[in-house]
């Protein structure tokens, strides 16, 4: 399970994964570089003579690669995850095995947000890219891609940075 960086008294309003498309785009890439080597094997092994058991061996190794390959594209698509508080923006995603990548927006510092859907199909499936341009010197913009209908997202996001600011305005001890 994940363990959210949640303060206290914070209210999570929403949490966004990747669209399904993006996890069978990458299984699919994974599944043809693990299919192709045993269509060329034959030719390869015949040229070369290979005793059958470095082939065996091969094949094996060659598989257990596929299997990291697989397991690789599904812990980056479950562990990539985009939460959104009554306080923060937070994005979090899995870089690599063991390598993590937590990314912190104030609402109260967000000051734009673009849609952008890329190809035939983004636009037939409703997914695309999400860019939140922020005020501040260390993180001008974030850009989350493979977000399914970023729309709405957009939408509830600029919803929630409005209703930020209005509940900064109205409390005279808060600074923005």
């Amino acid at each position: 399970m994940l363990n959210l960086p949640i303060q206290p008294g914070e209210r999570v309003v929403m949490k966004v994964r990747k669209h399904w498309f993006i996890l069978l785009r990458e299984k699919l890439g994974v599944a043809i570089a693990g299919i192709i080597p045993f269509v060329l094997a034959p030719f390869i092994f015949s040229l070369f003579q290979t005793p059958s058991t470095v082939a065996t061996f091969l094949s094996a190794l060659w598989c257990a690669f596929i299997i990291m390959g697989f397991m690789n594209v599904w812990t980056s698509y479950f562990l990539d995850i985009w939460i959104v508080t009554d306080r923060r923006i937070m994005y979090i995603e899995q870089v690599r095995f063991f390598v993590r990548e937590v990314v912190t927006l104030r609402l109260e510092r967000v000051q734009d947000a673009t849609v952008r859907f890329e190809g035939f199909f983004e636009t037939l499936l409703n997914f695309g890219s999400l860019r939140i341009q922020t005020a501040g010197a260390a993180l001008d913009e974030v850009v989350i891609h493979g977000i399914p209908n970023p729309e709405w997202v957009k939408r509830r996001v600029l919803d929630e940075v409005d209703r930020c600011i209005e509940a900064h305005r109205h409390d005279p001890f808060t600074t923005v």
